[in-house]
């Protein structure tokens, strides 16, 4: 109760504070996004919470930062990394689990169907424009996995003039990056291509020596990437397009069987590559088909699996879609038919290697005078467990021309994954189970948001009931064999406030998240989770420089529950960092820019296992130049 209540207070005074600094209010502008419905809309038209990351912003970041470190930077978002940069990531949506959120890339699922993972940090900031986020149930809209909210990440594309772009810079543990890139237009020919290198040498992942995995070397990674989009507007109502990203990189990390000392390492690639067509039949009625695959391949060597070279997993999604938008006299509404092909290729011998998922999703929203709303069905029929069905409903209402409040109801699932259902029987591991059910989600929110120019502020409360959560347990008792089960349950309630201010030259943002993540069954803490976090950010723009410090701190979690009692054991501290970054602008087309994470080298933990604890990035040093020709 005592966070709850720092936060209503925090929240009252700043509503209460909130001076009309400007006539303009929210209501005047506000962000577009796609995620929230599928169809451009504002931000301020939505009951949805959502928040839009901009290639500026990006910038910000520094190239040295990952995905999985940008969007811990967002209200209500956790990271979670076993090591330093380079170690494969997992964000927590309002505590929803990793795998509970569903990653998009130019439009196109991307993830391990076997982990059942996004892929967060093998996606290099250097190739993404933007990056839209959309906090909560959202399987009405995109199916399996959206319980904890939806991330959608848009490439960067060509522009009406050519442009030339190219990025070097370097910085502490051997991070070294560059990048490359070309964008322009030819008549109704758009095109961008973009090439990107990074590598650093790294730290050890493992701090305490007790671990049977310590092993006193450095882990380090190296990623390159390579993206191309093209856009042609064929026609004043038709156009066609494609795109093509792929990311190759391998990371260094320490285990113990069969031996510490042993060069553990994983190389991960990701690509996706699609094409689109959109075509306006009439002023009401647009229509657009979009086919295209994913790949996620991932090989560890040496192989945990006694006899074997490497452990090798690949997943292939293949997807269509096929989208209708319809504006009625009263809102616009949205019909969809989708259909979506798994499968899976590893060095493991899968009972099961494929799945197949058709959709229907019918969607309906809009505003009228003070009120706005949003009504989404969605029909999943899978070929293993059968039909799915899921809905949202959201409804705002405009107090005034700077005040409005909204709710909002939804449900979701997570289909179980192919190790879920079929893994191998493995002696000292386990198995997988057939007769899984998919976990499901119910979430429910209301939010009170204010804006105008110069201010925005926001509170919002929301509640995820989790059922069905599949949990490995040990068959039987002291075998160390496991086997997946349908038992866990999880309430996720909190709290998460927001203020935004501009002052002249000043950007405030300030945001904090008050939440109660609990496994019902056990009455524990959810792993990994901590019951408040949030950041302040401080930004000033001269014209020719720029910078700015952020304040990042979270609250302590815990980590590894005991085996047999489910009760937390393992806790790891809170921790508070300072992050100052700058960029100083020579001409129209040199600029300096560099990045201090860490200031003060707070020694903290994102992850820990029952024997290690790993390690995470101290005080860095990041500084480039970045060319741009026009």
């Amino acid at each position: 109760m005592s966070c709850l209540l720092r936060l209503t207070v925090f929240t009252v005074i700043v509503f209460s504070a909130l001076p009309a600094l400007s006539q303009k209010t929210e209501k005047d502008e506000a962000a577009v996004v796609v995620i929230a419905t599928r169809q451009p809309s504002r931000t301020n038209a939505l009951a949805a919470d959502t928040t839009v990351i901009e290639r500026e912003q990006i910038q910000q970041a520094g190239p040295g930062t990952t995905l999985g470190e940008l969007l811990a930077r967002v209200p209500g978002i956790e990271l979670s990394r076993e090591g330093a940069s380079g170690a494969s990531e997992a964000i927590f949506i309002r505590g929803a689990n990793g795998g509970h959120t569903l990653v998009l890339l130019d439009g196109l699922r991307i993830g391990s169907a076997t982990l059942g993972l996004p892929s967060i940090g093998a996606i290099p900031l250097s190739q993404v424009e933007r990056i839209e986020i959309l906090r909560g149930s959202a399987s009405a809209l995109y199916g399996s996995d959206a319980i904890g909210g939806v991330i959608r990440i848009t490439t960067r594309r060509g522009s009406q003039a050519p442009r030339l772009e190219a990025s070097l810079g370097a910085g502490t543990h051997g991070v070294q990056e560059a990048s490359v890139g070309h964008a322009g237009q030819i008549g109704e020919l758009s095109y961008s291509l973009r090439l990107a290198d990074s590598s650093a040498s790294g730290v050890n992942a493992i701090t305490n020596t007790s671990s049977p995995a310590y092993n006193p070397d450095k882990d380090g990674y190296w990623r390159r990437s390579h993206a191309l989009n093209v856009d042609w507007r064929i026609h004043e109502h038709a156009k066609l397009g494609g795109q093509w990203i792929e990311s190759d990189g391998m990371n260094r990390y320490d285990s113990s069987w069969p031996s510490a000392a042993s060069d553990w390492k994983i190389r991960q690639r990701i690509s996706s590559f699609g094409a689109y067509t959109q075509l306006k039949i009439n002023d009401t009625w647009t229509t657009e088909f979009r086919a295209g695959r994913s790949e996620d391949d991932s090989v560890s060597t040496p192989s945990a699996t006694a006899g074997a070279e490497r452990d090798a997993f690949r997943t292939n999604q293949d997807q269509y879609v096929w989208q209708n938008d319809i504006r009625l006299p009263l809102g616009s509404a949205l019909v969809s038919i989708e259909t979506l092909r798994e499968g899976i290729i590893s060095t493991n011998t899968y009972t099961g290697t494929r799945r197949s998922t058709d959709s229907l999703v019918l969607g309906w929203s809009g505003s009228v005078g003070k009120h706005f709303w949003q009504v989404g069905l969605r029909r999943d029929d899978n070929s293993q467990f059968g039909s799915k069905n899921t809905h949202t409903l959201g409804y705002g209402y405009w107090l005034s021309d700077a005040w409005r409040i909204s709710g909002s109801a939804g449900t979701a699932f997570k289909a179980p994954t192919f190790n879920d259902l079929y893994f191998p029987n493995t002696p000292f591991v386990g198995e997988g189970n057939p007769s899984l059910v998919p976990e499901t989600g119910r979430s429910r929110e209301l939010a009170l948001n204010y804006g105008r120019n110069n201010q925005k502020a926001s509170l919002r409360y929301f509640r995820n009931d989790i059922s069905n959560l599949i949990q490995w347990e040990e068959t039987p008792p002291g075998s160390w064999f496991y086997k997946p089960t349908n038992i866990g349950e999880a309430r996720i309630t909190g709290w998460i406030a927001g203020w935004q201010a501009r002052l002249g030259k000043w950007t405030l943002d300030t945001q904090a998240t008050v939440q109660d993540p609990r496994n019902k069954t056990s009455g524990e803490y959810l792993t990994r989770r901590a019951t408040r976090f949030g950041m302040v950010s401080l930004r000033q723009d001269n014209g020719y420089w720029s910078g700015g410090v952020e304040v990042q701190g979270s609250g302590a979690r815990y980590d590894a529950p005991d085996f047999n009692t489910r009760m937390n054991t393992r806790r790891m501290g809170g921790y508070g960092l300072v992050n100052l970054h700058g960029e100083y602008r020579i001409d129209q087309r040199w600029t300096l820019f560099g990045r201090l994470n860490n200031l003060f080298d707070k020694q903290y933990q994102l992850a820990q296992s029952s024997t290690s604890n790993f390690a995470s990035n101290g005080a860095t040093i990041f500084a480039g130049m970045r060319f741009v020709l026009y």
